[in-house]
């Protein structure tokens, strides 16, 4: 018998050696074009190396490395071969979910996000928390949409639901949640607080005033009042509502931060550079102060002190946003290469992160006009990274400045057959079409279709309103717009909204829609364009000279 068996045996151990010498070698190789920056080859080497090792631990890995670099159809594919040697691993599970969602495959996310709750009885809330932060609060809500569950019922996972849809831009929806966070037994107060904000995105004042009062039964609430009035475009209530909480021991700290919101949204930088400095010292709202400061710098012309400012923010909730303004202060002083440089992620970062640095980078080219280097730019990064959909989408925005219409337009077609459920590339297809003139009919329908998703979303209201006046349709166009700007203060939501006004014959509501416009985005090129074309006597407000020097050595 052993005389027989040994020949048998033999292969077998042999495969099994070389199988794992062929998964040591994959892994050496995706470590070696990981630190290249090949996130494409990484994700498919880290796939072969965890499918013939068979180790939850490197599965792990070569998903999240997928994942990442938005290789999803790869991460998908290791996600199923680690449920097959360990069937019962939820990481496994939700990673599937995660690289289901990430390509749309919507159904069979929703399906295997339904067995990662009921069955392997995950954490609700932890679940939907790791889903939002890889793929994004969009396409979880709409996975979620159709999803019955009774670990959904519960009133803490309603409320969690009624704040994605709040997030995802579905106001309506949102109530529907919170009222039945509500019936499962929810605290008025916490209801309240989700209610208001939803109310006021809606524009229902006397509503979202109602429910402001039951939140503030708890001392988690008692902001919602000034943050529904900001929302619905009150601000001196808003401001009225601070001043009254400036010495709430709960929220004192919340409403400093918000106040200087106000000033610099309204122009004010006086103020609002005197109650930034009142800030620099609580470790909470330093951040927000020094950025503000940097911006009211940058505004004087100050960019030394802004440059200073910004690059202090390194390790903060702002430090992206400093990174790119300080690049950009960099890029208008000749620094060219030093600006590019500075936006690129360290060598040891996550891929995710690499990839931003890079769209960062070309999108700064881009902004600054040269637009055929940035387009060749994410070419570079997209071979990288073949498949991922933020760097197409990005991309098709590149060749659109680079005055490439018919690629954009053709890049967008190839995403929306792709991920047709995927508003954001519904209505940038859309919106495409109708801001060139092209297919109107079937833009309105885009933009139309994508708002079924997100009815409440500035960026798609701005995009309904551009296409009704493309179309002729000036007065209903105005609406939308309007909605849009104060859901957004945007500097291309104001330009169109000035625009259309205009073309209505109501020109001192579109000189005031500009100059409110200029206020909260004196940088933006449409919006000065625009402007000048019809306007051009209309300036952005200068900020007042610094009050003292304030030099910040950290934060």
């Amino acid at each position: 018998m052993l005389a027989v068996l040994v020949p048998v045996i033999a292969p077998v151990g042999a495969a099994a050696v070389a199988a794992r010498g062929n998964g040591d070698a994959a892994v050496a190789s995706a470590d070696d074009a990981l630190n290249r920056g090949d996130c494409g080859l990484a994700s498919k080497l880290y796939k072969d190396a965890s499918q013939a090792l068979e180790q939850p631990e490197l599965a792990a890995r070569a998903s999240s490395i997928a994942l990442a670099c938005g290789q999803y159809p790869v991460a998908r594919a290791i996600a199923e071969r680690w449920l097959q040697f360990a069937p019962r691993d939820t990481a496994a599970l939700l990673a599937l979910t995660q690289a289901e969602l990430g390509s749309y495959q919507v159904a069979d996310a929703r399906r295997h996000f339904k067995s990662l709750i009921d069955t392997a009885g995950t954490n609700v809330t932890e679940t939907l928390d790791a889903v939002v932060q890889r793929v994004g609060t969009e396409p979880t809500l709409v996975m979620l949409r159709e999803l019955e569950s009774p670990r959904l019922k519960a009133a803490d996972a309603q409320l969690e639901l009624a704040a994605l849809a709040l997030d995802a831009w579905d106001a309506s929806l949102a109530l529907r949640y919170a009222q039945s966070a509500r019936a499962a037994g929810a605290s008025a107060a916490a209801v309240g607080a989700i209610s208001a904000r939803a109310e006021a995105v809606l524009g229902n004042a006397n509503a979202a005033n109602v429910a402001a009062k039951q939140a503030a039964i708890e001392p988690s609430g008692h902001l919602a009042l000034a943050q529904a009035l900001l929302v619905l475009g009150d601000d001196a209530g808003a401001q009225g509502e601070l001043e009254r909480l400036r010495n709430d021991a709960d929220v004192g700290g919340a409403v400093a931060r918000l106040l200087a919101q106000v000033a610099i949204e309204s122009g004010d930088y006086a103020v609002a550079e005197q109650r930034c400095l009142t800030l620099i010292n609580d470790p909470n709202s330093a951040p927000l102060a020094v950025y503000y400061l940097a911006l009211i710098a940058e505004r004087r012309g100050d960019d030394t002190a802004a440059a200073r400012d910004y690059t202090l923010l390194a390790g903060s909730p702002f430090e992206q946003q400093g990174r790119r303004r300080a690049a950009a202060i960099l890029y208008r002083q000749g620094e060219r290469d030093t600006a590019v440089r500075i936006l690129n992620a360290a060598r040891g970062a996550a891929p995710d992160e690499r990839i931003r640095g890079e769209l960062a980078a070309a999108d700064l080219l881009s902004v600054a006009g040269a637009t055929e280097e940035a387009v060749s730019r994410i070419d570079s990064v997209q071979k990288r990274a073949p498949g991922n959909p933020e760097i197409a989408y990005q991309r098709a925005v590149l060749l659109e400045r680079a005055g490439r219409v018919d690629a954009a337009i053709a890049v967008l077609e190839a995403l929306h057959r792709e991920r047709p459920l995927d508003a954001g590339v519904t209505n940038a297809l859309g919106f495409t079409l109708a801001d060139h003139k092209r297919e109107l009919k079937r833009a309105e329908e885009l933009i139309r279709a994508s708002l079924v998703a997100q009815p409440d979303n500035p960026a798609l209201l701005d995009s309904l309103g551009w296409v009704l006046y493309r179309r002729g349709q000036n007065a209903a166009a105005v609406a939308p717009l309007a909605r849009a700007f104060r859901l957004l203060h945007d500097g291309d939501i104001g330009a169109h909204w000035g625009e259309v006004l205009w073309s209505t014959d109501q020109k001192a509501a579109a000189r005031q829609a500009w100059q409110r416009a200029l206020i909260v985005d004196p940088d933006n090129k449409l919006l000065a364009a625009t402007v000048h074309r019809y306007a051009p006597a209309l300036k952005a407000p200068k900020p007042p000279p610094a009050l003292e020097p304030a030099p910040r050595t950290s934060i």
